[in-house]
């Protein structure tokens, strides 16, 4: 599952598909639910590390929160937040061409996450686990975010940007900082390609 939406087409793999697949583990697996925050929550959020990334995108990004609760009655609750660049070119400072071959793959750490999930439920462990993936497309265009601008985090520290493929861990700063905030983990775990 997860080598197969690795090796995906980035095209093939925007916000909104990655999206759906999570969502279509409630039909296999009840004891999962799937939460998706589209643009207009993220924005409600205040998430604006994960919107600044995105800038460029033609395509909205979406954070997707994924949780098996296979031990309702223990307090533990493992939260695993993957990086989910659906495509990452640099932005601004542009990777060069060689750079660029494999960065379909740099959802990789979304797609950890959300198989870990999936195979809990699987599995149907004694666990309670959530996977947090945010998900955006580091692209270039005249709305992309620019080195020495200044963003608001979920947070509410601001971060000076320095160069623009530094993107990993702005999203994922955002999408921890929501795990901590909201969702109580005892044990938080970040998988990223950086």
């Amino acid at each position: 599952f997860v080598r197969d939406l690795v090796n995906t087409n980035a095209d093939d793999k925007t916000a909104a598909v990655l999206a759906e697949v999570a969502k279509g583990f409630e039909k296999s697996y009840p004891q999962i639910r799937t939460t998706i925050f589209d643009q207009k929550r993220l924005e409600q959020e205040k998430m604006g590390l994960l919107l600044a990334v995105n800038r460029g995108a033609n395509q909205e990004p979406c954070m997707i929160i994924s949780s098996y609760q296979g031990h309702p009655g223990a307090k533990e609750h493992v939260v695993l937040v993957g990086k989910g660049m659906s495509y990452d070119t640099g932005g601004l400072n542009l990777k060069p061409g060689d750079g660029m071959l494999t960065m379909k793959c740099d959802m990789s750490g979304a797609a950890t996450v959300l198989g870990a999930v999936r195979t809990a439920a699987a599995l149907q462990l004694k666990v309670n686990v959530t996977a947090v993936a945010p998900i955006a497309e580091n692209s270039i265009d005249g709305k992309s975010y620019k080195p020495g601008d200044v963003y608001r985090s979920h947070l509410g520290k601001t971060v000076e940007i320095t160069n623009t493929d530094a993107e990993g861990r702005l999203i994922l700063a955002d999408a921890m900082s929501y795990a901590v905030q909201h969702l109580h983990p005892t044990c938080l775990i970040d998988v990223a390609s950086l």
